[in-house]
């Protein structure tokens, strides 16, 4: 069965010094694929969706990225903050239907409510809105006290880099599917992966968050999905857990996946920068690519 991965870091998975490395250089995950016979080449990069002002990237990367002629990205962050239109529109599929969260939560509302209470998280207008919600709110504050910052992390240093440079940028999905796949998510187990963390010390997740740092800026992958697995999910809610890591993960990857084949295959040049956690969460990424006849190298 596949192993639960914390709700938290499932939205902030991020980084810091680590053995082998110079103070503040990051080496996250990072590959290149060739297509002998069309001349296609795409780099593919984990990500993190927070990070540090001082972090200093390989120039390696920014080598990659002046040969490339495409930037594929998960979302563009920054034109989807500029356009609150489709924001609002996308944060919509999150809202609760006919019910509060009180009402939609049960018995452990009281306690994750006072939880954010007494961590100056709590909203009223989060009780409008399902449980992941909450999660993301948490994961940001958790973020915060980390040390972390999403002004800072790899999605946007890409995105800035690239249109300064001119380069196509390519969304490989919207912010409503990725809305709503957390929508998606089952009820019992968006309440029982956040009771969970609420339940968890503060310290320890804190501290999680470093960890998950240093191997992500040591391109540790390996490290990366020890440190996201947990324990495994209570029998009842294996089903509703089975679905929604299928449609967070192995559904996107292959999708992902086929933009870096199709690219390959069209002689095209791209840089592929999608989140870490989709290089660790099997099947990923890399075992779609190989599976279609290519071979993945690890750069650095």
């Amino acid at each position: 069965m596949k192993r639960l991965f914390s709700v938290v870091l499932l939205f902030a998975v991020m980084l810091f010094s680590g053995c082998g490395r110079t103070e503040n250089e990051v080496r996250p995950p990072f590959f290149k694929v060739v297509d002998k016979e069309t001349g296609g080449v795409v780099y593919m990069l984990g990500t993190m969706h927070v990070g540090t002002e001082n972090a200093v990237y390989s120039d390696k990367v920014y080598k990659a990225l002046d040969e490339i002629n495409v930037l594929a990205v998960e979302l563009d962050l920054q034109e989807l903050e500029a356009n609150t239109a489709e924001l609002a529109e996308a944060m919509q599929i999150m809202m609760l239907k006919g019910c509060t969260a009180a009402e939609y939560i049960g018995e452990d509302y009281s306690e994750i409510r006072e939880w954010f209470i007494d961590k100056g998280l709590y909203n009223m207008v989060y009780d409008y809105y399902i449980p992941a919600v909450w999660s993301s709110m948490l994961s940001n504050k958790l973020a915060d006290d980390a040390g972390f910052s999403s002004d800072f992390g790899t999605d946007r240093m890409l995105l800035t880099y690239a249109k300064e440079h001119n380069k196509e940028i390519y969304e490989i999905e919207s912010a409503a599917e990725q809305y709503q796949i957390n929508a998606n998510e089952g009820k019992e187990l968006q309440i029982y992966m956040l009771t969970q963390t609420v339940r968890t010390d503060y310290d320890v997740q804190i501290q999680q968050m470093k960890d998950l740092y240093y191997a992500w800026a040591s391109g540790d992958i390996e490290a990366l999905e020890g440190l996201l697995s947990t324990d495994e999910p209570p029998e009842e809610l294996v089903e509703q857990y089975e679905q929604f890591y299928f449609e967070m993960y192995e559904n996107r990857q292959e999708k992902m996946a086929k933009y870096v084949t199709d690219t390959l295959k069209n002689g095209e040049k791209a840089f592929v920068a999608v989140g870490a956690m989709h290089y660790a969460a099997t099947p990923d990424i890399i075992d779609y690519v190989e599976q279609a006849g290519y071979t993945v190298e690890k750069i650095g």
